[in-house]
């Protein structure tokens, strides 16, 4: 039996207008249990789990697993839940056969199970990478490749679940409108790494008018000394960096409900079995 934990993650730049992506790993209690056996068995019984089982077990030429999975990562609200457990899923099965894998190796395992899913319109590279490696990360999706990792201060994050909005598919999002709106993207990542906090707000500020969200939350948290604000993937959820988010908590939690997390530079990493 194995333990494996990785991280949650936030967007800094959503790939799905230029298929380049950025994102911040952040502590976010994902974790699994695996141990081989005879058959394939997986906890809760998902497609996108199951599906990254799969691909591990092909990669370690292994029949069967008994795998757990457990996440506090509310899922449908742009807080990257998919990549995570992808990512937890395929290193558990792999340190299950007691076998070592290139995290990135690894990441792209993720990435493919949950295309086979249909959870993700790009493969999320990005997210994925950003919660398996941790820091800050910025990918090519198209290609499956990382183009830059680089460890961040640990600051404070939180994260706002706003009433009166309610979780989505990623699936549903129209990824032909959001395209004609690539060359815009592409200019944040070039401003990449040295503006990283104002790139975030800025990706917010665009893809919360593409998805009908209000942007008020994060600019209201940018007023109140947040670092950088704005919706994180395709949303609902709006995420906000800071080096004192106690203002920023407190305005918020009229607005909905309030997760407090921060970034972290940890790798995904095997825990002692308990």
């Amino acid at each position: 039996m194995v333990v494996v934990r990785v991280n949650g993650a936030v967007s800094v730049v959503n790939a799905i207008a230029s298929w380049k992506g950025a994102a911040i790993g952040i502590e976010m209690d994902v974790s699994a249990r695996a141990e081989v056996s005879s058959g394939l068995s997986v906890s809760p019984e998902d497609p996108l789990i199951l599906e990254a089982a799969k691909e591990a077990l092909k990669f370690v030429c292994g029949e069967g697993v008994k795998l757990e999975v457990t996440s506090s990562i509310p899922i449908g609200w742009g807080l990257k839940s998919s990549s995570a457990v992808a990512n937890v899923t395929v290193l558990a099965v792999i340190r299950a056969y007691g076998r070592r894998a290139n995290l990135i190796d690894a990441v792209r395992l993720s990435v493919r199970a949950a295309r086979k899913a249909g959870v993700t319109i790009t493969g999320a590279m990005d997210d994925a990478a950003a919660s398996m490696l941790g820091g800050f990360v910025v990918t090519d999706n198209a290609k499956d490749e990382l183009l830059m990792r680089l460890p961040l201060p640990e600051l404070e994050v939180v994260i706002l679940l706003p009433s009166g909005e309610s979780a989505r598919s990623t699936s549903s999002v129209d990824a032909r409108r959001i395209a004609k709106y690539s060359s815009i993207v592409s200019s944040l990542i070039e401003l990449l790494p040295k503006r990283i906090w104002d790139v975030m707000t800025l990706n917010g500020l665009i893809y919360s008018e593409l998805l009908g969200f209000s942007v008020d939350p994060a600019l209201r948290a940018l007023e109140l000394g947040a670092l950088g604000a704005g919706l994180s993937g395709t949303g609902p959820a709006i995420a906000a960096v800071c080096e004192d988010c106690g203002k920023i908590i407190e305005y918020w939690s009229s607005l909905g409900k309030v997760i407090r997390s921060k970034i972290t530079n940890e790798m995904a990493e095997t825990l002692p079995y308990k």
